[in-house]
């Protein structure tokens, strides 16, 4: 397993950490708050999911783009941009049609990437390393 996780990113590896932390906190206190509402901690692990697709496929496609010339690579990034934010898009609305609190819930799961980026170093330092070393 740690071979596994070896050949992955340092920083992706600290990135799905911290969305899956992020993730997690979001979803208990949520649940707290709302007293067990399920659409709640649907939108959580909807929102849990989507975040950690996104930046999956974000470093698929910068991945990608590194091999490709520059005008290919940049019309690459754009098209694959535009599909996360209409991505985004329709899952916040089939969120919203469910309820608010899944909406919110599936909101917070989303800025989860934003929270891990955020926290990437300390996710590294003390986490990332100590999975890593044998």
């Amino acid at each position: 397993m740690r071979d596994k996780l070896r050949q992955l990113d340092e920083t992706y590896l600290d990135l799905m950490i911290g969305i899956l932390l992020g993730g997690v906190l979001s979803a208990i206190l949520g649940m707290i708050i709302t007293r067990g509402d399920l659409r709640y901690l649907i939108g959580a692990v909807v929102g849990l999911i989507a975040a950690w697709t996104m930046i999956t496929t974000m470093m698929v496609s910068i991945q990608k783009s590194v091999m490709m010339d520059t005008n290919q690579a940049s019309r690459h990034m754009i098209i694959s941009a535009l599909i996360r934010y209409v991505v985004t898009l329709v899952i916040l609305y089939v969120m919203i049609k469910l309820s608010m609190s899944a909406f919110i819930a599936a909101l917070v799961g989303l800025l989860s990437s934003k929270f891990a980026a955020f926290l990437q170093k300390p996710v590294h330092e003390h986490i990332t390393k100590k999975i890593l070393q044998e």
